[in-house]
């Protein structure tokens, strides 16, 4: 990697001489960073049943992996009892919220009680595939639209 040295000032003291340090060369490839907000670990494709129904039914091995680890022991007993559990839900692709509910119903886990005016504000369509990660930091579960089936043509 060819670098090239580079001039910094300390604008603070402007006594200071500048301090020569060697950044990368235009031509190499940007340095790679780990972009959280990406990682998506659970995914679902939207469903005839996710849209027109007041419910998104989400993978349950998933959601047991990658959600009800980092909830509190309180929280996880809640949802696993059938407690409709209130979070909120942030949308990341308009930046914002809603307060949604997670369960157990039996079989599988559920987002509820606010799904379906988040599905028409979203105007969200069957064979979507849209990503939900938990945010430890802000205690809210973090959505976006991750990809959308291709429109058909007309002829």
């Amino acid at each position: 990697m060819v670098r090239r040295p580079t001039l910094f000032f300390e604008f603070l003291n402007p006594e200071a001489p500048p301090v020569t340090v060697n950044i990368r060369d235009d031509n190499n490839a940007p340095p790679r960073f780990r972009d959280l907000m990406r990682q998506w670990p659970v995914k679902k494709v939207l469903t005839s049943r996710d849209i027109n129904y007041s419910q998104v039914v989400m993978p349950r091995d998933q959601v047991e992996d990658f959600i009800l680890p980092k909830l509190l022991p309180d929280e996880q007993n809640a949802i696993n009892r059938g407690v409709q559990f209130p979070i909120t839900v942030r949308d990341l692709d308009t930046m914002t919220e809603y307060p949604l509910c997670l369960w157990e119903n039996g079989t599988s886990y559920v987002l509820t009680s606010g799904w379906s005016p988040f599905v028409r504000r979203r105007a969200l369509q069957v064979g979507e595939e849209v990503g939900f990660s938990w945010d430890e930091r802000l205690r809210m579960l973090r959505f976006t639209v991750l990809s959308r089936p291709p429109i058909p043509r007309q002829e």
